[in-house]
């Protein structure tokens, strides 16, 4: 978590006056910073990247039996938005190169109950956004991006999240810009615009009663309390003001870190992200071990020397309610993957001598083992 002194000023300024937690006045102040990067969308922030899904799940009016196309290699909430509407969840395997779907099977995995893809981009690095939206548009099925890691990422010189009808980023505290919980809904097709603004505030038509444009203000759709809590936003404007200067830390940090391991996976001892994301990289450093025995015995003994390494996502496909919910395609790469990333630290107080510390423990092991 980013220290800054001005999160206590923020929200002592928002004590002194109700009036600004009713006009939201933090929350107006991030919009005002994000519009600068999505001018042509409609964002709402939201009370986490979930709660964005769960609009979107809303607004293309899920029905029961309608068919979601996604990774298995994902979040549990990439699904549970849309199979609490009663979707069934179609799971196809991963590129084991960019850890995204595999956007090969997804021509043969749509049936005509398909809704939607959602293009997943895992660590914040682009799925191949060209191909998925023609797909999506040839089948004239909505195309979703889940960039819930993908904050400061860009495709083709615009930010993730621009590309489909929808989109989501998260502000989670783990994650590298965060309210510490929060998220943002990017609606890109303004088709779905003024719904949008409904669902969000309840089901009731406030913006268009506060522009005047209706008489009454009224409950006109179904909605729920999505909004995000002024106080998180208070802490997400300081680190959207910051955002430059934490992004470029995050990214001197996994140079540092793929520079330095590079003998590692020139000798095969292990694998890295494509040497092309290194430059876009935010979110997390991972590196994949040859063995699921030998992830388990670097994760140990780095966390005998007090070095906290984490792997990531059982495949959705594999869990027991994956299995008895949806439906997968593809071969084993999804299950190879999750069983063999470690991820390393990467945070906004890290060092460069953290670093260096952590790569002489694992060239360490490889030398011992």
């Amino acid at each position: 978590m980013y220290n800054s002194a001005n999160y206590a000023k923020n929200i002592e300024l928002l004590l002194t006056d109700y009036e600004l937690f009713r006009s939201k006045y933090f929350s107006n102040k991030c919009l005002e910073f994000l519009n600068k990067s999505f001018s042509e969308a409609s964002l709402f922030l939201t009370h986490s990247a979930t709660g964005g899904l769960e609009m979107i799940a809303t607004l293309i009016d899920i029905q029961q039996g309608d068919e979601i196309i996604m990774p298995s290699f994902t979040f549990v909430s990439t699904a549970n938005a849309f199979v609490a509407k009663g979707a069934i969840p179609v799971f196809l395997d991963i590129d084991p190169i960019t850890l995204n779907i595999d956007e090969k099977l997804i021509e043969q995995s749509i049936t005509k109950k398909t809704k939607a893809v959602i293009a997943m981009h895992y660590a914040g690095h682009p799925c191949n956004i060209d191909t998925i939206k023609t797909i999506c548009d040839r089948y004239k099925i909505y195309m979703i991006e889940d960039a819930a890691m993908a904050f400061g990422a860009t495709y083709k010189g615009l930010p993730l999240g621009s590309y489909g009808d929808f989109s989501v980023i998260s502000f989670d505290i783990t994650k590298q810009i965060n309210a510490v919980q929060g998220g943002v809904l990017i609606v890109n097709n303004n088709r779905f615009a003024d719904r949008a603004n409904n669902v969000y505030h309840l089901g009731t038509n406030r913006i268009a009663f506060n522009q005047k444009s209706v008489q009454y203000y009224e409950w006109v759709d179904v909605g729920s309390k999505y909004q995000m809590n002024e106080l998180n936003a208070a802490v997400l404007f300081e680190q959207l003001r910051e955002s430059d200067k934490l992004l470029k830390h995050r990214q001197q940090i996994t140079q540092h870190y793929y520079n330095r391991l590079l003998p590692l996976k020139k000798s095969g001892k292990i694998s890295m992200m494509h040497e092309h994301y290194v430059a876009h990289n935010f979110h997390e450093f991972y590196i994949l071990l040859n063995t699921p025995n030998e992830r388990t015995s670097l994760q140990s003994y780095l966390r005998n020397h007090k070095v906290e390494s984490m792997f990531h996502y059982i495949p959705l496909h594999l869990s027991s309610f994956g299995m008895k919910n949806g439906k997968y395609i593809g071969g084993e790469y999804s299950e190879i993957i999750a069983k063999n990333i470690l991820r390393l630290p990467l945070h906004h107080e890290i060092t460069e001598v953290d670093v260096n510390f952590i790569i002489g423990l694992i060239f360490k092991f490889f030398n011992e083992n």
